[in-house]
């Protein structure tokens, strides 16, 4: 049985994608899937402890809520497709990359308001626990939708994402947030609600969650739109050992 509680139009999707920069697909995910992955996500803030921690490549380990989500076949098609609409030279044959993240405890706030594009044409977000909270406390996604192009060349895309994602940029970028939130695009997300945007495109963060409560999402990534460059797989590669040990030192 499928993750998804209908079958979903990717042209749709992408039409929307295309105009508003963001997609939210009501009760598309499984409650049963959202109560297995919310016990699985306990139990692993139960073996962690209170604190930020995000797994790469869940859906790796089988028999888990995660592997379930990334080896759906409609989950498959529906993100291959995506891809493909969004960016038609873009590379699909490769396994979705998937990510569980999981904010909680004091030392989810240094894992905040971090902005960045993602290196894969379209992004899907699926909620697990997303907390109550005061606005700008809760985890809330921020987004500046489709704010570029796919760069022609891959050593340009590494070189925007070297500035943009810099931390004296960064903060530049949050120093001048407006206090009024009706000036940003500001995003609550719900379990059970399944969420698009185009990762490569779209300048995104979340803002912090306090330390009393927990937020967990599964993210995944799909479409490569540089599959050719060995420069950028190259960077992929030094960024992925990266991330891993940060990882691994988070979860020493």
């Amino acid at each position: 049985m499928s993750v998804l509680t209908r079958r979903l139009d990717p042209l749709a999707i992408a039409a929307e994608l295309d105009q508003n920069g963001f997609a939210c697909i009501e009760n598309a995910i499984d409650p049963k899937w959202i109560e297995e992955a919310q016990s699985y996500v306990n139990g692993l803030v139960s073996e962690k402890g209170r604190r930020y921690f995000a797994l790469t490549w869940p859906s790796r380990n089988k028999g888990t809520p995660p592997h379930t989500l990334g080896a759906d076949p409609d989950i498959q098609a529906l993100m291959g497709e995506l891809a493909r609409i969004g960016c038609p030279s873009a590379a699909t044959d490769e396994e979705i990359y998937t990510v569980l993240r999981v904010v909680a405890g004091a030392s989810g706030e240094g894992k905040s308001l971090i902005y960045h594009y993602d290196k894969y044409v379209i992004t899907a977000l699926v909620p697990v626990f997303i907390p109550p909270g005061p606005k700008r406390k809760s985890g809330e996604l921020l987004i500046f939708p489709n704010k570029r192009r796919y760069r022609a060349f891959a050593w340009l895309n590494i070189l925007e994402k070297a500035i943009v994602q810099s931390g004296w940029y960064r903060r530049r970028v949050t120093d001048k947030l407006p206090a009024d939130d009706s000036e940003l695009d500001i995003k609550i997300l719900k379990p059970g609600n399944l969420y698009f945007f185009w990762g490569y495109r779209t300048y995104h963060t979340n803002f912090p969650v306090s330390e009393d409560v927990v937020r967990a999402t599964m993210l995944l990534h799909h479409g490569d739109p540089h599959p050719s460059s060995l420069l950028l797989k190259a960077w992929k590669a030094h960024q992925i050992k990266k991330e891993s040990r940060i990882l691994e030192s988070v979860d020493a």
